[in-house]
């Protein structure tokens, strides 16, 4: 009985938990799977997996780069 309470109180309070409760009841995550993008991304093979993974992190890591610069951060440690 016990167990069962902490259970619930751990998923009250677990943001994954209320992601994936939202996201399967939406069909948002059926969206996503089914999307072209994904099914791009995931024919890539090889080198062109590699250059979309490195470049797309590289473009991901300027943005945020740029986003906390705007407000007086920075996420470089020889800032």
């Amino acid at each position: 009985m016990l167990i069962k309470i902490l259970k619930k109180i751990k998923d009250w309070v677990d943001p994954n938990y209320w992601a994936e409760k939202i996201g399967e009841e939406s069909g948002l995550y059926d969206k996503a799977r089914n999307s072209k993008s994904r099914k791009w991304v995931d024919s890539l093979e090889g080198w062109k997996w590699w250059t979309y993974q490195i470049v797309g992190g590289i473009i991901f890591v300027i943005i945020i780069e740029f986003l906390l610069n705007l407000v007086g951060m920075t996420m470089l440690p020889w800032r």
